[in-house]
């Protein structure tokens, strides 16, 4: 009998530390790094700033002269002209070859205008980029926050159970010493019944938040997965009075809504000059060296001339300059220049805009910041009255000098202070994390 006990001991305690094992705790510093690798629509976003980088490249290098090479074949099968332009019967054939290159020399700055334009894109597609990561710390941070605050308060109901189970049992034996009636019994198996229904529900949004939690960070085992409150568990709040326009004329200057409406306006600036430069004259140089072979070339002796002779024969280098004065397209360009300049308006009112946005947000972030301050404080002394009260009731209530529906009035106003406490508690951390969010920018 004692081997058997020994060894269902070891088996449960083989069983508890391999589910020890499995289970993965993880902080919200962890949570975040593991999101930002992850995260689909960050990486979809980190691959439109790479297409962004490789345009601006692109628009770069076509400043530079284009040159190619290109052959040409011709069959004849009966009349053909040959390379004195006369007429020749029977099969013969042509090829032409060479290398060519063109240069555009001026063409009203549209070039280097949408070299910088493109730039400025690539630039604004970086901030929207980090917006992206900004957004999505804050979402982990504030489901990270509310899944600790859910597995407190279980914590908390948790042990509001445990009391009045162990009521429950002084009862019992009081009931049996005929010290009290039976119906004290139903009355204290009520209030347990209520706790557990409690329980059962705060575990329950504790597990959805953590399901929540798991899927936005793209953790595929949401089973095993527990989070910690380590590198949280020492913050507390403190009132950190800020001037909301210092705050401002930091923000605006990192903030990356801010500096993508700011890089915006600059490529709309750049295609607008883009546009007036479409007006201008085009001037392009252009050069190469051809040559040309024919099957009708004949030396002296009736053979074909070699392909060497017919280069230096046929060869050709040649340099030229061409002019392209627009006069009428059907007023294409007065159009787009006109459209262009909308699109400019539209990204200085839209840079307008989001500072007055951010300035709103601001304002309302740090606001939320010292009100859950006030709540805090205001909340750690209810809870302090709060378990006085509560232990003065138990007291009572083990005496028999009140009922069953006062002790647990009372000791549910002792879990609500404690609940109200770790709510501002955790909603303190997320504004901070919050605003500190705002202050670095990303």
């Amino acid at each position: 009998m004692r081997r058997l006990i020994y060894i269902l001991a070891l088996i449960t305690i083989s069983l508890s530390q391999a589910m020890a094992q499995a289970t993965e705790f993880w902080t919200l510093e962890k949570c975040i790094i593991h999101a930002m690798e992850k995260n689909l629509d960050l990486k979809i976003s980190r691959n439109l700033y790479q297409k962004a980088v490789y345009d601006h490249r692109q628009s770069a290098w076509s400043m530079s002269p284009e040159v190619g090479a290109f052959a040409n074949s011709n069959v004849n099968f009966q009349r053909a002209t040959n390379q004195d332009y006369q007429i020749e019967t029977g099969t013969t054939y042509t090829v032409n070859y060479g290398v060519g290159a063109s240069l555009n020399l001026f063409a009203g700055f549209t070039a280097h205008n949408m070299t910088a334009a493109r730039r400025f894109y690539k630039l604004a597609v970086g901030e929207s980029t980090k917006l992206s990561e900004y957004l999505l710390e804050l979402e982990i941070t504030e489901l990270f926050s509310r899944a600790l605050y859910q597995k407190a308060l279980a914590d908390v109901v948790r042990e509001k159970l445990e009391i009045s189970l162990r009521e429950s049992e002084r009862i019992a034996a009081t009931i049996e010493a005929g010290q009290l009636e039976p119906v004290a019994q139903n009355e204290i198996n009520a209030a347990v019944s209520a706790n557990r229904l409690e329980l059962s529900r705060a575990a329950n949004e504790y597990k959805l938040l953590k399901l929540r939690l798991a899927q936005t960070i793209e953790v595929p085992d949401v089973y095993n997965f527990e989070i910690s409150d380590a590198g949280l568990e020492s913050a507390l709040p403190v009132n950190n009075y800020s001037n909301i326009d210092s705050l401002y004329a930091l923000i605006s200057l990192v903030y990356p809504a801010v500096q993508q409406r700011e890089f915006e306006l600059e490529y709309y600036k750049k295609m607008h000059q883009v546009s007036k430069g479409n007006y201008s004259p085009t001037l392009t140089m252009r050069g190469g060296y051809t040559s040309e072979f024919y099957s009708a070339d004949k030396t002296e002796t009736g053979k074909e001339t070699p392909f060497s002779t017919q280069f230096d024969k046929y060869r050709n280098p040649y340099l030229g300059l061409s002019l392209n004065v627009p006069l009428f397209t059907g007023r294409k360009r007065d159009f787009q220049t006109k459209k262009s300049r909308i699109d400019l308006e539209n990204a200085v009112f839209s840079l307008e805009n989001q500072k007055k946005q951010l300035r709103r947000e601001l304002e309302e972030a740090v606001f939320r910041l010292e009100a859950h301050y006030i709540e805090y404080s205001t909340a750690v002394h209810n809870l302090e009255f709060a378990e006085k009260s509560f232990e003065t009731y138990r007291e009572k209530f083990g005496l028999g000098l009140i009922n069953t529906t006062d002790f647990m009035t009372a000791q549910n106003q002792y879990t609500l202070a404690r609940s109200n406490v770790m709510l501002a508690r955790y909603n303190w951390i997320v504004q901070k994390k919050t605003v500190e969010l705002y202050c670095n920018g990303r």
